[in-house]
């Protein structure tokens, strides 16, 4: 909230000096767009998700964000080189969660679906308003990929789905299980999981491949907690 405050009124005195210099630049002037997005990124960096690094540290925003920005237009050029725009992807994968400078994130991993209804029905209360906030590209952008009304809005949204998996691979995934899930046990787990790959199939079957690496990802992750005795 500090740095909101203090780049509202930042930028309040860059237009003013643009304007006693008579600049002909439109306002806002490119000076407080920067200072405008500079303060939502430290803002959205500040917005800790559920997974945890190796050193138990959570996960950010801004660094979820990255991840699918290197991650989901790779992919799209892997499974679909001619038929998607992989640039508009890495755009997407960008401002995908800026919401959640409003709302804070929410964990979808054991979530039902009455309760994923209401994360989505709450983002929804408060996007108007974000959007209201923003630039015109950066609003055009996320305003798209809220609609979902593009394949790859919605590919992008199939491949975030992955990342937590990733994270809790190489993170301590089983303290998150057990800390943040109240899951203790392979069979629980399996029971979660095979809720996420139904949930999978319901809404992304346009892209079964990136379902069969949700699959693969999360079998993945079972299997290294079997092994190394951290589940039973």
């Amino acid at each position: 909230e500090g740095i909101k405050i203090m780049s509202e009124i930042l930028i309040n005195k860059v237009d003013y000096i643009e304007q006693t210099q008579e600049s002909p630049e439109a306002r806002p002037s490119s000076a407080a767009v920067a200072l405008q997005l500079g303060a939502l990124a430290m803002q959205f960096a500040r917005v800790e998700r559920v997974p945890r690094y190796e050193d138990g540290e959570r996960e950010s925003d801004a660094e979820h964000s990255f991840m699918l920005g290197l991650v989901a237009p790779e992919l799209s050029y892997r499974l679909y080189p001619s038929s998607l725009n992989h640039a508009l992807i890495a755009q997407y994968a960008l401002v995908h969660d800026l919401i959640e400078v409003k709302t804070g994130d929410v964990s979808t991993f054991n979530i039902d679906d009455a309760s994923l209804k209401d994360k989505e029905a709450a983002e929804k209360q408060v996007l108007h308003e974000l959007l209201r906030e923003l630039p015109p590209l950066t609003r055009s952008l996320l305003q798209s990929y809220e609609q979902q009304d593009s394949k790859e809005a919605r590919f992008v949204r199939a491949v975030d789905k992955l990342l937590p998996i990733v994270v809790d691979i190489f993170g301590q995934g089983e303290r998150v299980l057990r800390e943040d899930h109240n899951v203790h046990s392979l069979q629980h787990l399996s029971e979660c999981q095979l809720t996420l790959r139904e949930r999978m199939h319901r809404r992304f079957s346009e892209f079964p491949q990136v379902i069969r690496d949700h699959e693969l990802l999360s079998d993945l992750f079972a299997d290294e907690l079997s092994a190394t005795g951290q589940l039973q």
